[in-house]
């Protein structure tokens, strides 16, 4: 169970390299590529309007019952990997502590926890969702 919980924190560090990814270098990442309805989900800097009404003052309106808060995982790109970064990362530390027998055991598996998850963004990040160039 405590390799799950690893396998679980390294697949929240890849959902954060998803998130920083289309953030903040949108138009060098793999998702850029594709249609308009596609851009509309991935694409942060238009995908935040899915939650709300079209139209004028639209960011009062909400798109569906709960669109800006509990479900707004459902709306966008960053906001479904924002969920599941989170999700992973609390699972995946709770799974750890929960079968380690010793708080020195606890420790070395959060260190090596943090060690996976920053060499799994850092791959995801710079290498597997640029653009080939």
């Amino acid at each position: 169970m405590i390799l799950l919980g690893l396998v679980l924190v390294i697949l929240a560090g890849i959902a954060n390299a998803v998130m920083d990814k289309i953030q903040f270098h949108w138009h060098n990442s793999i998702f850029a590529n594709g249609t308009e309805y596609k851009e509309q989900f991935w694409n942060p800097a238009i995908s935040w309007k899915n939650k709300y009404k079209p139209g004028l003052e639209s960011y009062k309106y909400e798109k569906f019952r709960f669109s800006s808060t509990l479900l707004v995982f459902l709306t966008d790109a960053w906001h479904l990997f924002q969920m599941v970064h989170t999700l992973f990362l609390f699972a995946g530390i709770s799974l750890i502590a929960y079968f380690c027998n010793s708080f020195l055991e606890l420790f070395l598996y959060v260190l090596l926890s943090r060690i996976l998850y920053g060499l799994c963004f850092e791959l995801f990040f710079k290498k597997l969702l640029s653009k080939k160039e």
